[in-house]
């Protein structure tokens, strides 16, 4: 299936699920800003190169690990961008307003991105 086998998938399922189950918890537990904190941690970064590293082998593994690497730092700072920007938005037209706004603006953010890291 496109190249990836079944274990990299259930891999990627698990941590990525035991990462948000995590976050859940410690923002119920302890607050919504630890939970935050928690939520960002690189867990399907780290099943993805778990990933890799069962799919692949060899110079494929390193070319692939330095891809899914470059990705990950242009995906992060998008992310922090958006959050940033988010924030402020929240505060002048309310959450509901800011989720789509959110949505909207890290997916426009993440195509320049991508297009700067592609095309240019």
């Amino acid at each position: 299936m496109f190249g990836i086998s079944i274990t990299s998938l259930v891999l990627r399922f698990l941590i990525g699920g035991i990462a948000v189950a995590a976050a859940s918890v410690l923002a119920a537990k302890v607050g919504g800003k630890v939970g935050g904190i928690i939520a960002t941690m690189p867990a399907v970064y780290l099943a993805a190169i778990f990933a890799l590293a069962i799919d692949h082998r060899g110079k494929t593994l390193v070319n692939m690990s330095i891809h899914l690497s470059s990705g990950a730092i242009l995906g992060i700072i998008s992310c922090i961008v958006t959050v940033f920007v988010t924030a402020l938005y929240i505060q002048r037209k309310g959450y509901q307003r800011g989720t789509l706004f959110a949505i909207g603006f890290w997916l426009i953010l993440s195509c320049v991105f991508f297009g700067i890291k592609h095309f240019i």
